[in-house]
């Protein structure tokens, strides 16, 4: 049985700290290595307006900040302590117009592998499956 794991915002409050204008910065804790079902981290967006195509289903939780989704021309406008959920196959717009912090889960984990998706934009390189 796999033992609970423990992530500290404190590892990664400097990224966000030191994150420009027109910038964001994902950081996954849980992924493939961690479990074999879902996937979650922190996103910190700072005056930024990124378009995506999702491919998993997605939970947002707005901690800090303001947070705005785009679906279809339709913002859903996320204060902290709101929860989203989006289901997958839509194209968003994940925007802030100023520093914000929000909190992801993503089911399957394994969604970047299955969509084949190499680059998502703010995530360490490290932080994406190896490819063969």
């Amino acid at each position: 049985m796999a033992k609970p794991s423990v992530f500290r915002f404190s590892e990664v409050a400097h990224r966000l700290e030191n994150l420009e204008k027109g910038g964001t910065f994902i950081k996954p804790f849980v992924n493939t290595k961690i479990s074999d079902s879902m996937a979650g981290g922190v996103n910190f967006l700072n005056d930024v307006s990124v378009p995506w195509n999702l491919t998993c289903d997605e939970l947002i939780y707005c901690h800090q900040g303001t947070f705005r989704l785009v679906v279809d021309g339709e913002d859903y406008v996320l204060n902290p302590g709101d929860l989203m959920y989006v289901p997958k196959d839509n194209h968003v717009t994940y925007e802030a117009d100023d520093k914000c912090v929000i909190f992801y889960a993503a089911f399957p984990v394994d969604w970047k592998e299955r969509a084949g998706v190499t680059h998502v934009p703010g995530i360490d390189p490290e932080d994406m499956p190896k490819t063969d």
